[in-house]
C-alpha cells in the first residue's frame, strides 16, 4: 500500500514537472511580447522633424538645380538662365514668365520652393 501511494505520488510530480516544463516550450506562445518594430500606435509614434526645403534662389542658381522645380525641365531652365544673363535677375517670381516655355501658373507652384532674393 505504501510503495502503491509512493508511486503515484512519484506519477503526479512526474505529470507536474512535464507540464511546468512544456510550458517553458512554449514559452514564445504565451508570454507577453512588445509590439513588433514595424507597428508603433498612433498614440505613441513620436513625430519626426522632417528637414525644410532648401529654397532655390532663381537668380543664383545653375540650369541643373532648376530642374528641381515643378515643371521645369533641362531646356525650360536653360532658357531661364539664359534670360537671366541677357536682362538681369528677376525682381519676384512671377517674373519667370517672361521665359519662353514658363508660364505664370507654372511660377506659382514654385511658392516655398523658389525665391527670387
Amino acid at each position: 500500500m505504501q510503495t502503491t501511494r509512493r508511486l503515484l505520488a512519484l506519477t503526479a510530480l512526474a505529470a507536474v514537472l512535464i507540464a511546468v516544463g512544456a510550458l517553458f516550450l512554449i514559452a514564445p506562445v504565451w508570454q507577453w511580447q512588445r509590439p513588433a518594430a514595424a507597428y508603433v500606435p498612433a498614440a505613441v509614434a513620436q513625430p519626426t522633424a522632417t528637414p525644410a526645403p532648401t529654397i532655390i534662389d532663381i537668380n543664383t542658381a545653375t540650369a541643373e538645380e532648376l530642374t528641381a522645380l515643378p515643371g521645369l525641365g533641362p531646356e525650360k531652365a536653360a532658357a531661364l538662365v539664359r534670360y537671366r544673363e541677357e536682362n538681369g535677375p528677376f525682381a519676384a517670381l512671377a517674373d519667370a514668365a517672361a521665359v519662353k516655355g514658363i508660364s505664370l501658373r507654372m511660377t506659382e507652384s514654385w511658392a516655398g520652393l523658389a525665391a527670387a532674393k
